[in-house]
């Protein structure tokens, strides 16, 4: 993000903003008959007094006193007035990972188990007043990395029931769900991309889930079980078929 001043033209194109920017905020102090806004036709800016939105406005060229406009600043203070850019077409990219491991149970044997997940999720605006009002709004120092903490949260709250609900409904038993990571982000994606939009004003471009973290005995229980396998009563290892120790602790099995 950005904030610039300029007391004859706000002005924005690719030698101010680059395409990685998903937002900026320029100010002016003063203006004249020949003040004008650019707005690029991949941003959208919206009109601030006092840090209050105003106006919405698309693409084009804007004199600032000119009563046709959609907007007119004629009769305000200009130090008070601000545009506030966002881009169409930027995305943000956040890295997500479940802070602990959380409880979850195999759908085959019901066995217990703890589980861990991460992953990278793409971010876009859809509706830019909304994204405004409520994550962005009258702090001015509010930065991409914050806006990337405050969607890491909320991801989060949507992930561990999301995968405990896929795990449940599609009975995927735990050595298998590795092997569902893309059918499982397919399905968070969905519930998520709503939850997103309605209340910030964002559409995810891109979601997956990278990394799945059982431990290998939650596993080796859960295959051992549910293909009717002896597992180690130390370990959990499943044990080969007629061993009297346990092939990876060492542990007496008979």
């Amino acid at each position: 993000m950005a904030t610039t001043t300029d007391s004859k033209v706000v002005f924005l194109n690719k030698s101010e903003i680059s395409n990685d920017d998903l937002f900026i905020r320029k100010s002016i102090s003063s203006i004249n008959s020949d003040s004008k806004v650019i707005i690029d036709e991949t941003h959208v800016a919206i009109v601030l007094k006092d840090g209050i939105a105003l106006e919405t406005i698309k693409p084009g060229v804007y004199k600032l006193q000119d009563k046709n406009s959609p907007f007119s600043i004629e009769k305000q203070d200009p130090s008070r007035i601000e545009f506030f850019y966002i881009s169409k077409t930027a995305k943000v990219k956040v890295l997500w990972g479940t802070p602990a491991l959380f409880d979850i149970h195999d759908p085959i044997t019901d066995n217990p188990a703890k589980m861990g997940a991460n992953g990278e999720i793409e971010l876009r605006v859809k509706n830019p007043r909304q994204f405004y009002l409520e994550l962005v709004g009258v702090n001015k120092r509010f930065s991409l990395e914050d806006l990337k903490e405050r969607l890491k949260g909320k991801i989060l709250s949507y992930i561990e029931p999301c995968i405990l609900e896929y795990v449940a409904v599609n009975e995927v038993p735990l050595d298998r769900i590795a092997e569902d990571k893309m059918a499982m982000s397919y399905e968070i994606r969905q519930s998520l991309d709503k939850a997103l939009y309605r209340e910030y004003g964002l559409e995810i471009s891109s979601f997956l889930i990278s990394n799945v973290n059982i431990s290998d005995r939650y596993m080796d229980k859960s295959k051992a079980a549910r293909t009717k396998q002896d597992v180690c009563p130390r370990c959990g290892h499943i044990i080969v078929a007629g061993s009297k120790f346990c092939n990876n602790c060492g542990a007496r099995v008979e």
